[in-house]
């Protein structure tokens, strides 16, 4: 398995045949967005490739602030044929030698406590431990962006995990990738208090 930066192109490819397919749309940004953010070196495009036929096993689409030094896991994913076969974390791990230079990725994920029942709060806790097995920590940062809870991890690669460098971070990608308004009326990031449950 090889992981490569993505070509302009091969994002597009990524794109229609597969980013479209896995997300829902309402979570899709639009593709001329990602390419605008990509040529002003604020958005990073990985994939993960089998070595022996070029096949794209898994991708990983970053955001980057402007004056910032993490990374922010846009879209992650395996393709659909490719899942549950350990490609995901094969890339996620692969990340951090890629990205040498980087103080740590930021993901989000939401809460888990507020999944409709039983079967979606297990879903969700399971992505929080698939994340947390690949390296990540489960911060005590949170927010509600665009009406959605979401806990944030933190994958450290050049600084250690610390509440307040995490928000500030995050808080600066958002300001990176959306107008003033649209951050001050959709962004709303906290530290939890450190007696409550992670």
């Amino acid at each position: 398995m090889i992981i490569k930066q993505l070509t302009s192109h091969e994002i597009s490819e990524v794109y229609h045949h597969h980013l479209k397919y896995d997300f829902p749309d309402n979570e899709l940004k639009p593709l001329f967005v990602m390419k605008n953010l990509a040529k002003r070196d604020l958005y990073l495009c990985y994939g993960l490739f089998d070595s022996t036929d070029n096949t794209l096993r898994a991708y990983a689409f970053l955001a980057r602030a402007q004056q910032g030094t993490c990374l922010l896991l846009d879209y992650f994913a395996a393709v659909a044929d490719a899942r549950g076969l350990g490609f995901g974390s094969q890339l996620l791990q692969g990340l951090s030698s890629e990205l040498p230079d980087t103080a740590g990725i930021l993901a989000e994920v939401e809460h888990a406590a507020d999944g409709r029942d039983t079967a979606e709060r297990e879903t969700r806790q399971r992505r929080i431990d698939f994340y947390c097995r690949n390296g990540f920590v489960h911060s005590r940062v949170n927010g509600v962006i665009f009406g959605v809870h979401y806990d944030i991890v933190y994958l450290p690669i050049q600084h250690p995990a610390d509440d307040p460098f995490i928000l500030r971070e995050l808080a600066e990608l958002y300001r990176t990738m959306l107008p003033k308004f649209m951050f001050e009326a959709n962004v709303h990031l906290e530290i939890r208090d450190e007696h409550a449950e992670p």
